[in-house]
């Protein structure tokens, strides 16, 4: 049991064949390549380039036939008149100019929104890369931690007989040998949870995950500024307002009114007469609505406007406090690292040399080798949140700080 604990662990599961590691960047690579959030964001923005082609364009011409008096008239002459003419429709007003423009505008909404996406796939990645490792860390304590009660458990089953120890402390000793196994099997619960997550964001199996690669145990420092105007979110809002603003644009060109224009030829029976003709039509726009749809579109566009500063506050407040998060995060794990896990340490080990001089119970010294395992958990608890504000951190950069 404690050995399939141990593999487990560790990761390396009984049956499989060796992985290779996984860094951070081969993972955001992975999860660029294989999601189908991202791909589909991308279709999104193929699909709203190839719109431009479509838009603007000029409206097919037709085909107009007419034709009176067929099969004669009541009084019995043939006089019958057929017309053939083709007619074209040219838009006034800039019309096809004002439909290009808003379907360019909104090549930059889909684009920016892929950005949008991309960010926050790359953030989640990030997340559950750092989650993993912090099991993995978690995972090597614990084994540690188990092969020292291992050894208590000898030494403790060694005096016992020997005359040198009570029962007592054979039983802690195998009571916190249990502890720590059990503890084991809830770290690999977590780290199977957390690296599941990990595998489905970056399109492999499990096992072809392998084990995670990285720097755990350092830290960047992080000074944040303001949020840039190049974020994608402020950017697919300016999009939105350049689209409105087109489409303001395009709704004052309906007041203009198009004209068609046709050519033909008229035959008359009656006469055997034929004729070249031409016709003309245009509406009468006495109710110009295009210019109350255009200040409607207008004010639309004064809203966005509105709520892109709305955007661009609640990214700065969540950056900034993200941003202190992550810096008490950060002095938790140094002053962890820099202060406890030093006494701890050196407790340990006095209580060792005292164990071992007759100074000191053996209850002391299973107290202190439990507590050290604690501090550097704790240590590896503060690094990961540490690391999870940072990954958050990078929801706000395209790339990083």
């Amino acid at each position: 049991m404690n050995k399939i604990i141990l593999l487990l662990c560790s990761i390396a599961l009984a049956g499989w064949a060796e992985p290779g590691k996984i860094t951070l960047d081969q993972a955001l690579d992975l999860a660029r390549q294989n999601s189908p959030e991202l791909r589909a964001a991308r279709l999104q923005t193929q699909a709203a380039e190839k719109a431009v082609t479509a838009a603007g364009r000029w409206e097919n011409p037709y085909l107009r036939f007419e034709a009176e008096g067929i099969g004669g008239d009541l009084d019995g002459f043939n006089d019958g008149e057929y017309t053939v003419e083709l007619m074209q429709t040219f838009e006034r007003g800039g019309k096809r100019k004002y439909a290009r423009n808003v379907a360019q505008e909104s090549i930059g909404i889909a684009f920016q929104g892929e950005a949008e996406k991309e960010l926050a796939l790359l953030a989640d990645v990030r997340l559950a890369f750092i989650e993993v490792m912090a099991q993995q860390e978690i995972g090597r304590v614990r084994e540690e931690q188990e092969e020292l009660g291992r050894a208590f458990v000898k030494v403790a089953q060694s005096r016992h007989e020997a005359g040198g120890a009570s029962e007592m402390e054979l039983v802690q000793a195998e009571l916190q040998l249990e502890e720590i196994i059990l503890s084991q099997t809830c770290c690999f619960g977590d780290l199977e949870a957390a690296r599941t997550r990990l595998s489905s964001l970056i399109g492999l199996t499990e096992k072809e995950m392998g084990e995670l690669d990285g720097d755990y145990y350092t830290l960047d420092a992080v000074e944040v500024s303001a949020i840039a105007e190049s974020h994608p979110s402020l950017k697919r809002m300016d999009a939105r307002i350049a689209a409105t603003r087109a489409q303001a644009q395009q709704a004052k060109a309906k007041d203009a009114s198009d004209i068609t224009l046709g050519a033909g030829y008229k035959h008359e029976a009656a006469g055997d007469i034929s004729t070249f003709v031409l016709g003309a039509k245009m509406p009468l726009n006495f109710v110009r609505a295009g210019r109350a749809e255009q200040d409607a579109t207008l004010l639309r566009a004064d809203a966005l406007g509105a709520e892109r500063e709305e955007v661009r506050r609640r990214l700065q407040q969540d950056l900034s406090v993200i941003a202190a998060l992550y810096k008490g995060a950060k002095m938790e794990a140094e002053m962890t690292r820099d202060k406890l896990i030093p006494k701890a340490v050196q407790a340990y080990e006095l209580s060792q040399t005292g164990y071992a001089a007759g100074r000191y119970s053996w209850i002391e010294l299973i107290a202190s080798q439990q507590h050290l395992a604690e501090i550097r958990v704790r240590e590896i608890e503060a690094l990961m949140d540490a690391h999870l504000a940072r990954a958050e951190i990078y929801r706000f950069m395209k790339e990083g700080i």
